[in-house]
C-alpha cells in the first residue's frame, strides 16, 4: 500500500522521506505532492497506508491543509509543525490527524511515531505496551505506584520490565530491596548500540517478578543517560516483557522525553492539593505543546481522602477533565511496606490501598486498555474557559 509525502519544502520532504526508507516504507518521489495538489490526488488512490504532511508556516493555511488532506488518509495522517501553538496542535489532532510532529525534532519524532503505529498494527501478545508514570511535582508517590502497578502487573502477566528513569533521584532499586550491578548508564556508554541480550543481562530481578532497569548508582553517570539510549531499551523491552513501567521525572528533559514519546499510556499521579493541581494542569498544557498529550493520558489521585483536601469534583471542574483513578490514603501500610522493600500489592494484599492498585493494573492491561480506550482528555477541549483560573 502507498506512502505519501506533502511537501513544499524539498529539503523537508527529502528528511521524511529518508526516515520513511529506513523504516521499510516505500514513497517513491512521483508520491511527493505539493499541498495544493496533494487532496486531488489522495482522492484517487486507493488504500493509502501513510500520508506525512509538512505543514505551512501560517497557522490557518496549516490547519486547513490538515482538515483537508484527513479524509483522504484512512486514519493515518502524521502532521509535521512547531508545537509553539497550542491552539494548532490541539486542532490539527481534533481534525483527523493521528499524531503531531514537532518539526524541530523531526527524525526523532517520525521514528517514534512509525513505531507507535507498527505495535498498534501488531497483535497485543507479540508487542508489550509501555506504561509510563508521571507526578508533575515532588511528594506524589509516583515511584511507590509505580513499583506496585509493575508488581501487580507482573502478577497478571507472569512479568513485568520497570525503568527508573528519575536519574539523579531514583529509588526503585531501594523500594525492592534490590541492588543491581548494571544501570541504564552502564548501557548507554558502551561505544556500539546495545541489543536484547545486553538489556536483559542488565534487569536486576525481584521475586514479584518484576525486572528493574535502576537510575545511575552516582550522580555522575546521569549525563551518559540519553534520549536514543531510553527509546532503544524501551522499543527492545517491548518485545522481551509483556508490559514496561517506566518511572518519569518532571524535569521533561530529552531522555525523559524519549519515554514519553514511546509509551502508550501515561498515568498522572497527583494529590489533591492547591499546588498539586496547579502543576498538573501546567504539565498538560507542556504535554501538549510537546505534541505527547492527547488520549494517552490517564490522571490518578494518590493518598485520596486525607483532611482538608480538593474536592474530587472541584479538581475534577479545575483540570477539565476526569479522574480515572483513585488510591487511597494508608501511611502505615505504605511506609511499612516500603521499609521492608516489599510492594504492598504482596505484603498487605486485602488492604485497600494494594486492592486499588490491582484494580488500576487490571485497568491498564494492554487488553483491557485497548477493548476500552478512554475518552480524549476534557481539558483538551475545555482549556480556554478558565481551567486555569479555576486552579
Amino acid at each position: 500500500m502507498p506512502c505519501f509525502i506533502v511537501a513544499d519544502d524539498e529539503s523537508i520532504a527529502n528528511r521524511i522521506r529518508a526516515v520513511l526508507g529506513f523504516h521499510k516504507r516505500d514513497c517513491p518521489k512521483a508520491n511527493v505532492l505539493p499541498s495544493d495538489q496533494a487532496s486531488a490526488r489522495l482522492s484517487r488512490e486507493q488504500g493509502v497506508q501513510l500520508v506525512v504532511a509538512a505543514l505551512p508556516p501560517d497557522p490557518a493555511a496549516a490547519l486547513e491543509l490538515s482538515t483537508r488532506l484527513a479524509p483522504h488518509c484512512g486514519g493515518a495522517l502524521l502532521v509535521v509543525g512547531p508545537t509553539t501553538d497550542v491552539r494548532l496542535v490541539v486542532q490539527a489532532l481534533r481534525g483527523g490527524a493521528r499524531d503531531y510532529l514537532d518539526k524541530a525534532d523531526l527524525e526523532i519524532e517520525l521514528a517514534a511515531a512509525l513505531k507507535r503505529m507498527d505495535s498498534s498494527a501488531h497483535n497485543g501478545a507479540s508487542r508489550a505496551k509501555v506504561i509510563a508514570i508521571l507526578a508533575p511535582s515532588g511528594g506524589s508517590g509516583a515511584s511507590t505506584i509505580a513499583a506496585n502497578l509493575a508488581a501487580a502487573l507482573a502478577a497478571e502477566h507472569g512479568s513485568a520490565a520497570m525503568f527508573d528513569l528519575k536519574l539523579e533521584a531514583g529509588d526503585l532499586a531501594a523500594l525492592l530491596d534490590l541492588k543491581p550491578t548494571y544501570t541504564l548508564a552502564d548501557l548507554c556508554k558502551t561505544a556500539a548500540p546495545f541489543d536484547g541480550v545486553m538489556l536483559e543481562r542488565s534487569f536486576a530481578r525481584h521475586d514479584s517478578g518484576v525486572h528493574l532497569l535502576a537510575a545511575p548508582r552516582r550522580l555522575a553517570d546521569a549525563g551518559l543517560v540519553r534520549p536514543e539510549g531510553v527509546a532503544r531499551a524501551l522499543d527492545l523491552s517491548r518485545s522481551i516483557f509483556p508490559v514496561v513501567v517506566a518511572d518519569v521525572d518532571h524535569t521533561y528533559r530529552d531522555e525523559q522525553l524519549a519515554a514519553l514519546r514511546e509509551a502508550d499510556l501515561l498515568l498522572i499521579t497527583f494529590r489533591l492539593d492547591f499546588n498539586s493541581l496547579r502543576n498538573v494542569h501546567r504539565s498538560l498544557e507542556h504535554l501538549t505543546r510537546l505534541g505527547v498529550a492527547g488520549d494517552r493520558i490517564r490522571l490518578a489521585v494518590n493518598r485520596a481522602g486525607q483532611p482538608g483536601e480538593v474536592p474530587r469534583a472541584k479538581a475534577e471542574e479545575a483540570l477539565g477533565g476526569a479522574i480515572a483513578f483513585s488510591v487511597p490514603d494508608d501511611p502505615k501500610t505504605v511506609a511499612r511496606a516500603n521499609n521492608n522493600g516489599v510492594p504492598f500489592v504482596i505484603e498487605a494484599p486485602t488492604s485497600k490501598v494494594a486492592r486499588s492498585l490491582v484494580q488500576i493494573a487490571r485497568a491498564l492491561s494492554p487488553a483491557q486498555a485497548e477493548a476500552a480506550p478512554a475518552k480524549a482528555p476534557g481539558w483538551l477541549a475545555r482549556r480556554k474557559r478558565g481551567a486555569a483560573a479555576a486552579v
